[in-house]
Parts: structure tokens; sequence; C-alpha cells
């Protein structure tokens, strides 16, 4: 088995802000709602990963 730390993905305020521009670009720009809510499902698991990383450094710094 791999150790956690191998397979942890650090994720930015940079990479939540341009998923959310590619978001709003597919959403405003007219392109197919399977495009869009594929984009939203990016935006939306960027922004579960990083609060999740955020909350082990939270416990990390706690113990």
């Amino acid at each position: 088995m791999r150790d956690e730390k191998e397979l942890r993905v650090e994720v930015s305020d940079a990479d939540i802000h341009l998923a959310k521009a590619d978001w709003l670009a597919a959403r405003d720009g007219g392109l197919p709602e399977v495009i869009v809510a594929d984009a939203f499902d990016v935006y939306r698991s960027l922004i579960s990963a990083q609060a999740q990383q955020l909350a082990d450094e939270f416990r990390r710094l706690r113990s």
C-alpha cells in the first residue's frame, strides 16, 4: 500500500479561481449542458479537496 503523502495533491487558490472561471465561461458561453456540468464538477471537486487539505493541516497543527 502506498504512503498517503505520495497520493496527496495540493490545491491552491489559483486552481480554484481557474476552475471557477472555466465553469462560468462554459455556462455563460452557451456550451452544451454536459460540458457545463463537467466544469462545475471539477470546480466542486477542487473546493472539496482544498477544504480537506485545510482540515488536515488544522488537525496536524493542533496535535
